[in-house]
């Protein structure tokens, strides 16, 4: 059998499918990013920290080049990788994105490290001795403070990161109430639930580390008659970025397992609206 022709950034299905993309985009954006706030990844905060240096104006043409992004993930990854290049290597908003993200202020600092990096600098004295040397060359302020929303006002060594256990826990509650799941072991200790969210059919795989992202997650969904389907889908990828969750304390756990419930709902109603559009051709 052949293999179907490579998506194009302007194909108009993928077109149509940026359009919705859009429209979700800017309500999160127009209502000061609600969601993103509430993810507890350093790549999410990094990310919320560029877009609040930015102007209306100046968001305005990286929320269209991110809605068009955001669509290819609804694609086979082999068939966009040429159309994905093209946008993130030829468009200006999005240039200026990764060029500022991969900036040294954004590469500094305890905010943008995750929690067990950033307790694991603070705890070892040559790591600090380090920092103190490099810190006195520079000329800017690396950003230490740590996401008010995510971990409150407490002290970095005195944060205490979820543990697997317990997040396996909330984990297993969460999925088996909404998919009806119980998890399936795969090799490297991968764990995957199978349900369903309304009529969209979904797989979710897990993954926990024992040294960055405390917990990774991925949706996989196809609707192959349209050719579409999504490998490994996050919230978070249709934004951009996708490092993991590595801000889990034992505060923060609960609401953050109920913030990926309330993802997993949200991604399964943006499948079945584009299911409904009245696609081109």
């Amino acid at each position: 059998m052949s293999r179907p022709p490579d998506i194009r950034a302007d194909d108009p299905v993928a077109m149509a499918i940026a359009a919705l993309m859009r429209e979700e985009l800017s309500r999160e954006a127009a209502a000061g990013f609600p969601t993103l706030t509430r993810i507890p990844s350093s790549g999410v905060i990094k990310l919320l920290d560029y877009l609040a240096m930015l102007s209306d104006a100046e968001r305005a043409p990286l929320l269209d080049v991110q809605a068009r992004l955001a669509a290819l993930h609804f694609f086979p990854s082999p068939l966009i990788a040429n159309a994905h290049e093209q946008l993130r290597t030829t468009d200006p908003a999005f240039l200026r994105r990764h060029e500022v993200l991969r900036s040294p202020p954004y590469a500094d600092g305890l905010r943008y490290s995750g929690l067990r990096m950033a307790r694991a600098m603070m705890s070892d004295p040559e790591t600090v001795r380090h920092m103190t040397q490099t810190r006195a060359t520079l000329d800017f302020t690396p950003r230490d403070d740590l996401p008010e929303q995510l971990v409150g006002t407490t002290n970095i060594r005195d944060v205490q990161p979820l543990k697997a256990p317990l997040l396996r826990k909330l984990l297993n509650e969460m999925l088996r109430n909404r998919l009806g799941a119980r998890p399936n072991k795969r090799p490297g200790g991968e764990l995957v639930y199978e349900g369903r969210i309304g009529p969209i059919p979904l797989r979710v795989s897990i993954t926990f580390s024992n040294l960055y992202a405390q917990m990774v997650y991925g949706v996989h969904w196809s609707m192959r008659e349209r050719n579409l389907i999504a490998q490994r889908l996050t919230y978070e990828a249709l934004w951009g970025t996708n490092t993991g969750w590595d801000y889990l304390t034992e505060e923060n756990a609960a609401r953050s397992i109920d913030l990926l419930d309330r993802l997993l709902v949200s991604i399964a109603g943006l499948i079945e609206r584009i299911a409904r559009l009245p696609m081109p051709g």
